[in-house]
């Protein structure tokens, strides 16, 4: 009889961010950031049961109603090989110091906390989370998962005597209901043959 390894993975592959505007919308001004450098994902969803209700009639149940589940918010957590600045910078809300080298192009290889008056003005972002399925050792599709909403986060400090410490960051993922489409508000996922490189 044939066997075969049916394990399916996740692997993440690239983030892309991209900041929203104070209404909820896309910046339309700012192109999304693309980084390659996420090692591991983790995303606990925020679940408000649905409302059942019950009509009786001479004290006997006629008809049972509920509504179903809805998701209503979330917590998404990444893990990320090496610092980036510049990923930093977006995700405290576009706000913050970043240093550049002398090189041209230049590279980002600093980045400062915004101080207190900077956070009054940092803005929210959308962030799109790309991974590709692994059946045994077969890339087989990709998924996309797309929150709408995140919030200002900042990377946790530290890393102790790691010798390759990774650079982990938890995000609050919040209903959109100013997102064009689709009409789920707080993240939706679907299947593609390939990532999109914009």
């Amino acid at each position: 009889m044939a066997t075969c390894d049916c394990t399916i993975v996740y692997e993440p592959v690239q983030v892309h961010l991209h900041r929203l505007l104070a209404s909820g919308v896309p910046d339309p001004g700012v192109g999304y950031y693309i980084s390659d450098n996420i090692i591991d994902w983790d995303f606990a969803p925020e679940i408000e049961a649905g409302k059942k209700s019950v009509l009786r009639c001479g004290g006997r149940i006629k008809n049972t109603m509920e509504s179903p589940d809805s998701l209503t918010g979330g917590t998404l957590k990444l893990s990320f090989c090496c610092e980036d600045p510049e990923i930093e910078h977006i995700l405290a809300g576009s706000i913050g110091t970043i240093t550049y080298d002398s090189a041209s192009p230049p590279c980002a290889i600093g980045y400062d906390l915004p101080t207190p008056t900077e956070q009054a003005s940092a803005v929210d972002y959308e962030l799109r989370l790309y991974l590709k399925v692994v059946s045994g050792s077969t890339v087989t599709k990709y998924k996309e998962l797309h929150f709408y909403q995140c919030l200002p986060a900042f990377f946790n400090e530290g890393g102790g005597q790691e010798e390759y410490a990774t650079h982990d960051v938890t995000i609050k993922c919040v209903d959109n209901p100013n997102y064009t489409a689709p009409a789920k508000s707080v993240m939706h996922w679907k299947t593609l043959a390939a990532i999109p490189t914009s």
